[in-house]
């Protein structure tokens, strides 16, 4: 009987001891949290980025065009013809000088050109010459000429002896004028240069030893105009020699 009664105590102690266990392990598991929750979660939210297509716009660029200008023809003094824009003005003279190219020469006609636009100057640029218009003269010399080369370089030596900053920007010694289909043109020099404020492009021809000389000046803002000009002139001398036409 004495026995039964110290088992039943022992086995009393032995369950109040796992429970008292059971208690401290619950108590110690509540209070000491995973490693896995140690770490801070960090919620990634995606943020729709509205994308904005601007339409590319295409800018144009508008060259400003003149109107086309009728042409009119002349018919000068000393055979000579050419074809002009009808807003250029045409003054007829007949009056013999010293020209800047070192010769006396018989001026016939001259021609001016409207007032120089913005949009053409810009154009022109570089441009040393400051002119208001174009201009375009035209002489003839009364002096029968043999040697044309020796002629032409006299005539550009004394263009640099009269002013004082003088370059030359081209040479054209292939040139012709008066060119038509049955007739193979006038042998010409061209030669284009730049002073300190003046711009010109002179052509000299050799019409069967008579030479008459085409003297633009400020060119540049009427370049195609005057291309036109040059290439329209025609040159049918009172005498002329039957072989060379």
């Amino acid at each position: 009987m004495k026995t039964n009664n110290n088992f039943f105590l022992i086995s009393g102690c032995i369950t109040l001891i796992l429970v008292c266990a059971v208690i401290v392990a619950g108590c110690t598991s509540s209070a000491t949290p995973a490693k896995s929750d140690s770490l801070a979660t960090v919620s990634t939210t995606v943020i729709p980025v509205a994308t904005v297509q601007t339409p590319v716009q295409t800018t144009a660029t508008t060259v400003a065009t003149s109107t086309q200008v009728p042409k009119t023809t002349a018919s000068l003094s000393n055979g000579v013809t050419i074809t002009y824009p009808s807003d250029w003005e045409k003054k007829e003279t007949s009056e013999t000088s010293l020209r800047d190219y070192g010769r006396t020469t018989t001026n016939i006609a001259n021609f001016f050109s409207p007032d120089i636009t913005s949009e053409r100057n810009i154009i022109a640029q570089p441009n040393v010459d400051k002119s208001k218009y174009t201009t375009l003269s035209i002489d003839v010399d009364p002096t029968p000429v043999k040697d044309f080369e020796d002629y032409f370089n006299r005539v550009t030596l004394a263009l640099g002896t009269n002013y004082k900053s003088f370059s030359i920007t081209k040479h054209n010694y292939q040139m012709v004028i008066s060119k038509t289909d049955t007739f193979p043109g006038y042998k010409s020099y061209q030669m284009d240069f730049d002073t300190g404020n003046m711009r010109g492009s002179y052509i000299f021809t050799n019409v069967d030893g008579t030479i008459y000389t085409f003297a633009f000046k400020n060119p540049s803002p009427y370049s195609e105009e005057v291309h036109e000009m040059w290439d329209s002139i025609k040159i049918i001398p009172k005498v002329s020699t039957q072989k060379q036409r």
